[in-house]
């Protein structure tokens, strides 16, 4: 294989403090500054080990469209420990659900409306295991 992981993902944001304050609520750290004429306009963020989130502050874009990548989702090993961690920072998040490919996730939004699914692996994992799922939605 050529690839080892998705390396970052990259998202416009409207409001580059307040998405700085959203995701430092969840653990990211900075890591370096984007300008552009001497003017901040960006960040990388570290999520964990060689997995960053890199942020451009777009203040004029308009609602998230879906053009293709619906979201991103993010792997934890203790779910119960996170769901505590956004309870005390007060980030909303979905109730925790086992999916169909027998991992349990739970579903986020940031500020600007990009969705993330943050996964909790199994030994069913279909992830892990392979196999067929029927989807259900």
């Amino acid at each position: 294989m050529h690839f080892t992981r998705i390396a970052h993902v990259c998202l416009h944001v409207t409001d580059l403090p307040r998405s700085l304050a959203y995701y430092g609520k969840l653990g990211f750290t900075e890591v370096f500054h984007f300008t552009r004429q001497g003017r901040d306009f960006g960040r990388y963020l570290q999520i964990a080990d060689k997995c960053y989130l890199e942020l451009f502050e777009e203040p004029a874009r308009g609602p998230v469209v879906n053009n293709g990548i619906a979201h991103f989702c993010l792997e934890t090993q203790d779910l119960a420990g996170l769901m505590a961690h956004l309870d005390a920072q007060g980030v909303a998040y979905t109730q925790k659900k086992l999916g169909g490919d027998f991992t349990w996730q739970i579903w986020l939004e940031d500020p600007d409306g990009n969705k993330f699914e943050v996964h909790l692996y199994t030994d069913k994992s279909m992830q892990l295991q392979g196999g067929t799922m029927e989807a259900d939605w």
